[in-house]
């Protein structure tokens, strides 16, 4: 029984079609340049709109930041001559109630999502020519 065995194990030895291999290591890699296509595409449009949202984020932030009188708390700290020492705490607050915090972070976010989304389009652009 085991000699039958043998022989027909012996007798099943699994030879695969022609050039199967190859035709599945073509298919990873055509589905790997397509997703990094795809990758490739997001990533820019992120940049786009990142950076197209960043120029009036800016230009609302310095404008919201002269209507608050941020400015003139600031250059009280550096006009006075050491009277601000004394109410450093109300200058503070007064300092930081001053500043529009929404909109700054609306553009510090803006800036991130720029930041990130180029390392990531740097990285594709990388990979792409690694592998080229």
């Amino acid at each position: 029984m085991k000699k039958n065995l043998y022989i027909i194990f012996k007798q099943a030895i699994y030879y695969p079609e022609n050039q199967l291999s190859d035709d599945i290591f073509r298919a990873i890699n055509n589905k790997e340049a397509k997703s990094a296509k795809i990758k490739l595409w997001i990533y820019s449009s992120a940049v786009a709109l990142s950076l197209a949202g960043l120029i009036p984020a800016i230009k609302d932030l310095s404008l919201q930041f002269s209507n608050s009188g941020f400015y003139e708390y600031l250059s009280l700290a550096f006009s006075s001559n050491g009277s601000i020492i004394s109410y450093w705490k109300e200058f503070m607050l007064s300092l930081a109630d001053s500043l529009p915090v929404e909109s700054l972070m609306f553009s510090l976010l803006l800036l991130f999502i720029f930041f990130i989304s180029t390392r990531l389009v740097m990285r594709q652009f990388k990979d792409k020519l690694l592998t080229a």
